[in-house]
Parts: C-alpha cells; sequence; structure tokens
C-alpha cells in the first residue's frame, strides 16, 4: 500500500509544482487576476499557449475603453488586438481563445466586444509586424 503512496505523492507534488513555477515562465503583468488563475489553471496548455492567452487578454481587456479614446488610440488598440489575436490563433484553437474571451468579458461587457468587433478598422498587418509574446 505504502510503494503505490509514494509514487502518486511524488507525481502530484510534481503537478502542482509545475502550477507554481508557471506565473514565472509567463508574463500576467496587466492581466486581470480572475483571468491570470484561470489560464494557469490550465495545467495542459504549453507556457508558450499560456503567453498567448495573456498577450490576448491584455490586448483584450482594453477594448472596454474602446469608445472613449481618439481615432489614433483607436488604431493602436486595434493594431495591438489584431496581432495578439494572430498569435493566439497560431498557437491556440478557435474554442479556447472564445473560452478566454467568456472570462475576460461577462454577459454585461460582451456588448462591448461586439460593438469593437464591428467599428474597430480593419488592419491589414505585415508579417514583420507581429511580436508574439
Amino acid at each position: 500500500m505504502h510503494k503505490k503512496m509514494i509514487p502518486l505523492l511524488l507525481s502530484m507534488g510534481l503537478f502542482t509544482g509545475c502550477q507554481v513555477i508557471s506565473p514565472v515562465f509567463v508574463d500576467y503583468n496587466g492581466v486581470r487576476r480572475d483571468v491570470a488563475q484561470w489560464i494557469n489553471q490550465h495545467t495542459f496548455l504549453s507556457m508558450q499557449q499560456k503567453r498567448s492567452m495573456a498577450q490576448l487578454s491584455r490586448a483584450q481587456q482594453k477594448i472596454v475603453r474602446f469608445a472613449d479614446l481618439n481615432a489614433e488610440q483607436q488604431l493602436e488598440l486595434a493594431r495591438e488586438n489584431q496581432i495578439a489575436l494572430s498569435c493566439a490563433s497560431q498557437r491556440l484553437s478557435q474554442k479556447k481563445i472564445q473560452q478566454l474571451q467568456q472570462q475576460i468579458f461577462d454577459e454585461k461587457t460582451a456588448k462591448v466586444l461586439l460593438s469593437y468587433e464591428q467599428l474597430a478598422p480593419k488592419i491589414k498587418l505585415d508579417a514583420s509586424q507581429i511580436q508574439c509574446d
């Protein structure tokens, strides 16, 4: 009985240890705490996938203030968001991106995302402009 418990305890220690180490390798600066915790709970995502989610989260959280920005700031926000979406779509499924957006935008602010998608300028990015985390 005890021989079976030792490997189980060791594997549990490694499993939870990876969750503790994850924030060290993923920059959650600028990501809401609840969203960062949600990202970090996905233990089967690679660090690169988590970095992409954090980058997208930082860009998408700013959308709430989109209507309050001037035209130049709106263009910059749209560019940042487009880059983050491009990076995320390279490493994540559309389903994971939508799940992340559901974490960022609750029912009240989901309308803001729809409004942004309609009003934001459409930007064609050059590959050299795309800088993924």
